[in-house]
């Protein structure tokens, strides 16, 4: 039996995301927990989009793992009253600038569901942004039509967070990663394309482009009436944008995923001409308990951690 199913991985934080898959978009407004909860060190802090709205987000700097809950991060969201820790006091563990991980959700709940991944990212050297598109989390009001797969105004709220995380005076402007996860992950490499201070992308679940998703998912659910965002810019489709990437690249996808399968992670592949990894995960899927994240935890984890570590030059 895979590793994973022996430890009580009943990660919410996969299982609420990825029960969606990639089925268009679900926001959920209320935070079910907050890294406080786990003892894990954060600030909470707010920034504006060009068109003036407020995106909500969660810094963590980088931290070990004392005074976290480490036996409980990913396993219970909420957490038991009596087995959540106290906020702890905004700490840095020294002053250098550090580089420092843009963690992308997908198209369903909040960046609670985000908290894992940060925790095993900022123990591990990472300082780690997470935050929330509008109209998810805490995030302002923005309409929100279901059956659409991505909002184009998304791009707006990531650039927003970059702008706001490279001026940062823990954060080494120069090692921004970003990392994302389906919706995220193309949204990631949208980010990556077209602008100059991502120093490297990971993203685990990339479509090729829209056309080819919706041939894709609409006969998974004919209930639905699944529909690609009209102004979304095609050149950042990542069937397009890949011949634009020009810094390091982690692809993951999942051997059984069904919805974006692995030969739309190989066609990106082939089309990048920078440094660039593929990890075809044996017998997982697009989400779930089966998803890379779980199905192979905690490798998933260490991976990614040490393709970073790789691009910017850290110790492992």
């Amino acid at each position: 039996m895979k590793k994973t199913f022996t430890v009580l991985f009943v990660l919410l934080t996969v299982l609420f995301i990825s029960s969606v898959y990639m089925s268009a978009m679900k926001p959920e407004r209320e935070y079910k927990a907050r890294p406080s909860d786990y003892g894990i060190i954060y600030r909470e802090i707010s920034f504006e989009t060009k068109d003036n709205l407020s995106i909500k987000a969660w810094f963590y700097p980088a931290q070990d793992t004392s005074g976290i809950g480490n036996d409980i991060v990913g396993r219970y969201i909420p957490v038991p009253p009596e087995l959540k820790y106290s906020a702890r006091p905004y700490f840095l563990m020294d002053s250098l600038r550090r580089p420092t991980i843009v963690v992308c959700m997908g198209d369903a709940g909040n960046m609670t569901y985000l908290i894992l991944t940060a925790y095993h990212l900022c123990t591990r050297g990472f300082n780690v942004l997470t935050f929330d598109w509008r109209g998810f989390g805490e995030s302002s009001d923005w309409p929100i039509e279901r059956d659409m797969l991505s909002c184009t105004e998304f791009l707006a709220d990531y650039d927003a967070a970059l702008n706001y995380i490279k001026n940062r005076p823990e954060v080494d402007s120069l090692k921004i990663g970003v990392f994302g996860y389906s919706t995220g992950a193309y949204l990631s490499f949208a980010a990556a394309a077209k602008r100059n201070d991502i120093a490297a992308f990971g993203g685990r679940a990339l479509m090729t482009s829209f056309e080819d998703l919706l041939r894709v998912i609409g006969p998974l659910d004919t209930s639905r009436h699944f529909k690609a965002p009209p102004d979304y810019p095609s050149a950042l489709e990542p069937i397009n944008a890949a011949g634009q990437i020009n810094i390091p690249v982690f692809l993951i996808v999942g051997e059984k995923d069904i919805r974006t399968p692995v030969r739309m992670s190989k066609k990106i592949y082939d089309k990048i001409n920078s440094p660039k990894e593929l990890w075809v995960v044996p017998d997982a899927e697009h989400g779930g308990m089966k998803g890379p994240e779980s199905y192979n935890y905690p490798e998933f984890y260490i991976r990614v951690s040490d393709f970073f570590k790789k691009t910017f030059l850290m110790e492992h």
